[in-house]
């Protein structure tokens, strides 16, 4: 007889139980390696793009005042050494169309009659653009519009619609090098007299050889630069994608681990059920003349086959969920991904985990079975024994526990990297499962007694059966929490987030209709060139205010960042969460020329209420006090408020890319927006209303939640399979003594009646240690909120959660107990007796 009979027919026997073991591996493998593949495609295509733009590292030359540039006036600097290139430059937001497609975009007014500068282009097909009726766009542009050599594209312009050709595909990132978000190109010549800004630019861009030349050539040029201008480095884009990379990375990678965790506790209990019931087999292949080796590596060798043949149907499974990521991620970060390639390193690890993690999971069964004496095999019935949880396995669980408490706390603390959160979060999922047979016996004896009216003697057998198995009971009710703590611990988490978002973002639009200024894009661009928006607007009986917002690219004491240029009118109230007397004081301070940096960027820079810090806008930099720090999601939480009034003492504003427009008492919304699209209908300003835009927003908060759903039901799901698992097996243990108990007279009923207490306990032992599991989960989730998000998330534990996290727990363990029940209570009267 060879092992692999002996593992082939065991699957046979309980297909279901070898099924959800490799299901298990399978997803916990696609887990690892779909994460690993997102993470490792996302950061290869920041690396690319980080290693395109050094290709051509530069530096800006604008002006002091914030106004344009008169070209004649720049220095030359085109002799610098490790300068390769100058480049005069002008950019616009505008609206462009083609084949039908209207689209936002940025302009970009290249000299490209130089050859360095359509180098610089990276055409990827076609020719730089020789003359005004020709256009190069971004090849991502191009991919989205189906857009081709030859197409024509209509932009609009000051001096109304003008067409081009398009010639040439640019490669995205070598247009990022000249401005963030550029999609089309057209000559210097011709966005100058398109947008009347003949012998002006917006800035020059030069560019250096090498990024190690950079701060030399800097101060080079700097030497050159007349009173009214300064040459400066340029915004790095790629340090405000780092937290939020870092932050997903992290989420990933949790659900990886908790995918793991799981799947090696049903592997565990799987094989703790296999070995169970094929203890009289063994104690024959032990007279047989097996020794205990080899016994010993049968259960290795089934470990590692459900390992195997999970890892298998995972790999597949991974790539495509990786797919999946890498698309959400670059969008998420706005990079983008290049094809999937699946690093050798991530594939290795993820198929090395899978069979590594069943085999440990095999070992406790396997040593085991080391031990069933010969002599079993030769009794009339199976000699069968309590089981006793070991001491010092729940002593170590302590011991683990207060170890994980600790890197926890050092990681709160920022003594260790948030990357250890994981581990220490495993480490005490895993150490508060150990502990769980050690207070499975007063539990279970708590519950009997509270439901002994309802569940009567069948109760107590249930539970007298439950505690004869402390050991499988435990490690089912293990696999419960692992479910209920990733539902509730990470559903707490998810929903405070969405909380603090929503409750953001409805503080932020609060009005009645919002304007957009496509042209505004470019800061640099001076106000009195179009009609004064706002004063347009309030003019009409039916606007009670309106709200400019500009956004600025500055550093905030060194660092890369956007400073909200707002006017804080006072029939509007203050976008954060502050009480009366807050925003009565901080009203004040904004009057007075401080700033309000949100907590991000504050935790980035270290910097408190009170402390002073340097603004550069345009070249231009001031000191400023930090009047309060708050909580501020808009562009990833890298931003600065400062008041409208003190942001024209530093310089010159030109239109504003946002109003926020609130409807006179009695106005409804949509009629005033229908009103206001028609008197901006020349200015190209995009009218929208709240409504549709908060209905856009809570989509995208909607789905986040269904996800959460989404998780709570695989979880429960699995969990409801090991419950299933073990009542069969208990059953297949009480068949003697079911079918003694029918013939002294219990009924069908009752025996189902006792399968279904079974159930029971077990639903509400895990929904107990799962619900403490997940609270354990959340706020160590919250402690780590700081340290991996730069913000603090107040928190909240929500009853509706709880509730679904418990219920759904005691849910599926009942239902789980269908299939047991009707088995128990068929049995064959003559059969049960003579069951061994």
């Amino acid at each position: 007889m060879s092992f692999l009979y002996l593992i082939v027919r065991s699957w046979r026997q309980r297909p279901g139980r070898a099924v959800l073991s490799v299901i298990s591996v399978a997803t916990a493998v696609a887990a690892v390696l779909g994460t690993g593949l997102a993470q490792s495609s996302v950061r290869q295509g920041v690396a690319s793009l980080s290693e395109e733009l050094d290709k051509h590292p530069g530096i800006e030359i604008v002006s002091l005042s914030g106004d344009r540039l008169v070209q004649a006036d720049v220095p030359d600097v085109a002799d610098v050494p490790g300068v390769v290139g100058v480049f005069p430059l002008v950019t616009r937001a505008a609206l462009a169309r083609v084949h039908g497609q209207r689209f936002r975009t940025v302009l970009l007014g290249l000299p490209v009659d130089s050859e360095q500068a359509a180098q610089a282009l990276m055409l990827a097909e076609g020719h730089a653009p020789a003359a005004a009726d020709e256009a190069v766009i971004s090849s991502d542009l191009a991919k989205s519009l189906d857009a081709k050599l030859g197409d024509r594209l209509i932009v609009i312009t000051r001096r109304g619609p003008k067409s081009a050709n398009v010639v040439g595909l640019a490669d995205p990132s070598a247009l990022a090098q000249f401005a963030p978000a550029a999609g089309v190109v057209l000559p210097l010549a011709a966005v100058q007299e398109y947008f009347r800004l003949e012998g002006q630019v917006d800035r020059v861009r030069a560019l250096v050889a090498s990024g190690d030349q950079r701060e030399e050539v800097l101060a080079d040029v700097s030497k050159r630069m007349p009173e009214e201008m300064a040459a400066q480095m340029p915004p790095a884009p790629l340090e405000m994608i780092d937290t939020t990379l870092r932050s997903t990375e992290l989420a990933l990678q949790l659900a990886g681990a908790l995918s793991m965790a799981m799947a090696a506790f049903i592997i565990l209990n799987t094989l703790r059920l296999n070995f169970s019931e094929r203890r009289r087999d063994l104690a024959v292949v032990r007279v047989l003349g097996a020794t205990r080796g080899q016994v010993l590596v049968l259960h290795l060798i089934e470990g590692l086959a459900l390992g195997v043949v999970g890892t298998a149907l995972g790999t597949p499974l991974g790539w495509w969920l990786g797919q999946a990521l890498e698309g959400a991620m670059g969008a998420l970060l706005e990079v983008d991904i290049p094809s999937a390639q699946l690093p050798l390193s991530t594939l290795a690890t993820a198929l090395a985990l899978g069979p590594a993690v069943a085999l440990l999971a095999a070992l406790v069964p396997a040593l085991q079975s080391r031990d069933v004496p010969p002599v079993e095999a030769l009794g009339d019935m199976e000699l069968r024994r309590a089981e006793h949880f070991p001491m010092w396995a729940t002593l170590a669980g302590v011991g683990a526990w207060c170890v994980a408490v600790g890197l926890v706390a050092l990681v709160a603390t920022e003594r260790l990297t948030p990357e250890w959160a994981i581990p220490a979060g495993l480490l005490m999922l895993v150490a508060f499962i150990a502990v769980i047979p050690a207070v499975g016996r007063p539990l279970l004896w708590a519950l009997r007694w509270l439901l002994a009216p309802l569940l009567k003697t069948e109760g107590r057998l249930a539970s007298e059966q439950l505690l004869a198995r402390s050991t499988r009971t435990g490690l089912t009710v293990g696999v419960l929490v692992v479910a209920l703590s990733a539902g509730l611990g990470l559903g707490t988490a998810i929903v405070n987030n969405v909380d603090d978002v929503r409750g953001w973002y409805r503080r932020s639009l609060s009005g009645d209709v919002f304007l957009t200024d496509p042209a505004a894009a470019d800061e640099t661009a001076a106000s009195q060139e179009r009609p004064d928006i706002k004063a347009q607007v309030l003019a009409r009986p039916d606007v009670a205010s309106v709200v400019e917002t500009r956004l600025i690219t500055s550093r905030v004491s060194g660092m890369p960042a956007v400073c909200v240029v707002r006017d804080f009118v006072p029939e509007v109230a203050l976008p954060w969460d502050l009480t009366e007397d807050e925003e009565r004081q901080l009203r004040a301070k904004l009057d007075a020329g401080e700033i309000v940096v949100s907590n991000v960027l504050a935790r980035k820079l270290g910097i408190e209420v009170d402390d002073e810090v340097q603004l550069e806008i345009q070249g231009h930099s001031s000191a400023h006090r930090v009047a309060a720090i708050v909580n501020d999601y808009l562009l990833g939480g890298r931003v600065a408020y400062l008041g409208l009034a003190a942001a024209e003492k530093i310089v010159q504003l030109g239109p504003a890319e946002f109003y926020v427009v609130e409807a006179a008492p009695g106005t409804p919304a949509d009629v005033l927006s229908a009103e206001l699209e028609k008197l901006l209908a020349e200015e190209n300003i995009v009218v929208q209303s709240f409504a549709e835009l908060r209905r856009q927003l809570d989509g995208l908060i909607n789905s986040v939640v269904a996800a959460l759903w989404l998780l709570l039901a695989i979880g429960f799901l699995i969990g409801g399979a090991a419950v299933s698992n073990t009542l069969v097996m208990n059953v297949l243990e009480q068949t003697r003594e079911l079918g003694l108990l029918r013939i002294i007279g219990m009924t069908p009923a009752q025996v189902r009646k006792l399968v279904f207490c079974e159930s029971l306990l077990l639903g509400l032992f895990g929904a107990v240690m799962g619900t403490l599991g997940g609270i354990t989960t959340a706020a160590v989730i919250h402690f780590c909120n700081e340290p991996v998000l730069g913000r603090t998330i107040p928190f909240q534990l929500h009853g509706w959660l709880l509730a679904a996290n418990a219920g759904g727990c005691l849910v599926i363990a009942l239902l789980a107990a269908w299939r047991p029940g009707r088995r128990a209570a068929r049995l064959d009267l003559l059969e049960a007796i003579a069951y061994e």
